[in-house]
């Protein structure tokens, strides 16, 4: 296996791509989410934590930790508790694994393959927009019509990274620094067709969403932050009654491939390296709590789990 440290010195630009989609997936999930929580349930047992130590089918305990997909110092400068319980791990288990060849076709993916352009796609209105949008966050605007509209919704639903890494991929490397085993539960791909598997009108819908809410993307992440930081998953839920996509057959749709099904997909391709322990396991924190959440799943698994963090 390539080591992570490899891929960043060689493919840096292409690694940041990929840091930028899971950032998007990390901050779509909170837009989707927000405001559901005070319309739900009261607040459950798994709605404030960050850090789960799993029991129970295991030879020894592993560790669930809920990352928030920034680069902030405050995110990624781990707690004493957190630090711990990693470095004593001699398995990562994360989202996805960058290598050589998934950067290279998520960087296909962003773009037409059938000869369209993005002014055929969306209308050269929402192009424009879309120009000045990038151009403020101070992204070039290199063949901008060649690609889809979940790609421009995608960069400009980022934060600026400042060339840092975000939590996820700053914990791959540091695991790759100490010799331990690092393993995706999804591949590059699967997170990839969680965007370009929607219609070019879903993708429009999406794009436009994302340029309307340009202005309060900085807040709204300080805010995310500040909930991270508190460990408030509901929270982190229920930012802003006002997010939601205005489509709500597209917001169920997006849901289910954000969420509920990752959810499944990764409770399923952790039982193996669950079974031998000691594993750290992290995961973006809004796939924690919830009934279809990654707590729940593992309980209905035959493990425990109980918040340390």
């Amino acid at each position: 296996m390539i080591s992570i440290n490899r891929i960043l010195a060689q493919y840096g630009g292409q690694t940041m791509i990929a840091a930028r989609l899971a950032t998007a997936l990390g901050i779509l999930l909170a837009l989707l989410f927000a405001g559901t929580a005070s319309r739900a349930a009261p607040i459950a047992d798994d709605a404030r934590g960050l850090l789960w130590k799993v029991e129970g089918k295991n030879q020894k305990p592993s560790y669930l930790f809920g990352t928030i997909h920034i680069a902030d110092p405050r995110v990624t400068n781990l707690p004493p508790p957190v630090r711990t319980v990693f470095d004593a791990a001699d398995a990562l288990l994360v989202e996805v694994v960058p290598d050589v060849e998934s950067m290279a076709r998520l960087t296909r993916s962003m773009r037409f393959s059938d000869g369209r352009t993005l002014t055929q796609v969306i209308g050269a209105p929402m192009v424009a927009d879309a120009q000045a949008a990038l151009t403020k966050r101070g992204i070039p605007l290199v063949e901008i019509e060649s690609l889809k509209p979940w790609a421009i919704a995608l960069m400009l639903l980022t934060p600026d990274l400042n060339g840092a890494l975000p939590l996820d991929l700053a914990l791959q490397t540091r695991a790759s620094e100490r010799g331990v085993t690092v393993a995706g539960l999804e591949t590059m791909d699967e997170q990839i067709a969680v965007f370009d598997d929607l219609s070019f009108d879903d993708q429009r819908v999406l794009l436009e969403a994302t340029l309307r809410d340009q202005a309060a993307i900085a807040g709204r992440t300080e805010a995310l932050t500040q909930a991270y930081l508190d460990r408030d998953l509901v929270k982190l839920q229920a930012l802003s009654d006002a997010d939601e996509l205005d489509d709500p057959k597209l917001h169920a749709r997006v849901t289910r491939r954000l969420l509920t099904e990752r959810n499944r997909r990764m409770v399923d391709r952790m039982q193996s390296r669950l079974r031998r322990g000691n594993a750290f396991i992290a995961v973006g924190a809004a796939h924690l709590p919830g009934p279809q959440g990654l707590i729940r799943l593992l309980e209905s698994e035959g493990y425990r789990l109980s918040a340390v963090y």
